[in-house]
């Protein structure tokens, strides 16, 4: 890895909470920002890999598993599998649609109430699931070489905290953006 380069050009500077500047720097921010942009498109690639050795998309395989880990034997609902995915109701419903077409979830009516629909991992999608379990393991086993548990909890303490305001500052970029647009036209 290559060293941080530190710019004193504070007028440039991406960010102003002190915790995130160096010396009046934004540089290991940026570097930061870089690192994880880099890793979250390795991570991508290798859901699609995971996904693409069972004849899946990344994205189906993504909603496979979390129904998987999430629904049990009694279920996930759909609006329970947006937001695990951190998408809308439509999207989660196109998604288990192409899989329930493939046999690999069921959808039920929730015994509980009626409107809902719960989705659950048929047998097929399960064997499935098996199947890759041993491909995921060496792959998640080198994405995460060298982090110790008490690592692997302090990342994940984090990364709930920045999926959290990483949907806030979604939601600002979108309000700025529609914004100038509309200074724009």
């Amino acid at each position: 890895m290559l060293p941080i380069q530190k710019t004193r050009r504070t007028d440039l500077r991406t960010v102003s909470r002190p915790a995130l500047l160096d010396e009046g720097s934004d540089a290991a921010f940026r570097e930061l920002i870089h690192n994880l942009t880099a890793y979250a498109h390795h991570i991508v690639a290798c859901r699609d890999g995971f996904g693409a050795l069972i004849g899946l998309t990344g994205v189906q395989y993504e909603v496979l598993m979390i129904v998987r880990q999430f629904g049990g034997a009694e279920g996930i609902s759909v609006g329970q599998l947006a937001a695990r995915l951190h998408r809308s109701g439509a999207f989660a419903t196109m998604a288990t649609g192409k899989l329930a077409e493939r046999d690999l979830i069921k959808k039920r009516t929730d015994p509980a109430d009626g409107r809902r629909v719960l989705l659950v991992v048929s047998p097929s999608g399960e064997a499935l699931v098996r199947s890759l379990a041993p491909f995921q393991r060496q792959v998640n086993d080198v994405l995460f070489g060298g982090i110790d548990k008490r690592r692997f909890e302090a990342l994940s303490a984090m990364v709930r905290d920045l999926v959290t305001n990483g949907e806030k500052g979604l939601a600002l970029s979108e309000f700025l953006v529609a914004q100038a647009a509309a200074r724009a036209a």
